[in-house]
């Protein structure tokens, strides 16, 4: 072998492997959007005031994150509602009845996740967690009692309320699907717990209820 073909072999070498290292590490750095939505679950809500129990409602949300390895950081928005099933005011007077209304809230969460090896090339679990704050609106709570509750009592009593922006945490894991080089499936399970919030109700007084939500996603992650 010659000088000159030796040369432009080493050449070619350096230059494959350079290229391989630009192109693996274009693959384990980037950004990308996240899209996500599932059932979720929330858990009785209860104060001075009384006490509420939720139905099974629905979340969904989007994030834009930045991958680099196996370490992801995400900025997320997501949104909750959950109908209200009962409602046991303070007191004995009327005692737990069916309810009307809803309640919806909105969180905003920074994420830090890890990402495991991935198996059979395709399957990657993830664990992660975030720190935020939340804010609810109870829109129309209300029971058939308090609905016709009299005048002199305080009636009737509708509830209709926004709470300020309270801290949060949540708790994440899943597993990624690839279905492209660019592209995701996304399966994970959310568990979140809220501080107590300030809710200033129209006759004055405050309320301090707190959220506590587990749900299943379902998602797409895109890369760019």
């Amino acid at each position: 072998m010659t000088k000159t073909n030796a040369f432009l072999l080493f050449t070619a070498f350096s230059s494959a492997i350079l290229l391989g290292t630009q192109a693996r590490a274009a693959e384990e750095e980037n950004f990308y959007v996240a899209l996500s939505s599932g059932p979720q679950w929330r858990a009785k809500a209860s104060d001075s005031a009384g006490a509420t129990t939720f139905k099974p409602g629905f979340t969904f949300g989007g994030a834009l994150g930045y991958r680099f390895k196996s370490h992801r950081l995400e900025a997320e928005y997501s949104y909750f509602n959950n109908k209200c099933d009962t409602t046991d005011p303070a007191g004995p007077a009327i005692g737990v009845e069916q309810s009307s209304g809803d309640v919806d809230g909105n969180i905003i969460m920074g994420n830090y996740y890890f990402d495991f090896p991935a198996i059979n090339g395709r399957f990657q679990p993830f664990l992660g967690g975030g720190l935020g704050v939340y804010r609810v609106s109870i829109n129309g709570l209300t029971t058939p009692s308090l609905r016709t509750l009299p005048a002199e009592w305080g009636g009737p009593v509708v509830v209709y309320a926004k709470s300020t922006w309270t801290s949060a945490y949540q708790i994440k894991c899943g597993v990624k699907y690839q279905l492209t080089d660019t592209a995701n499936f996304v399966l994970s399970y959310r568990y979140l717990k809220g501080s107590d919030m300030d809710i200033n109700l129209v006759d004055g007084t405050t309320i301090h209820p707190s959220a506590c939500l587990q749900g299943l996603e379902v998602g797409l992650h895109l890369s760019f």
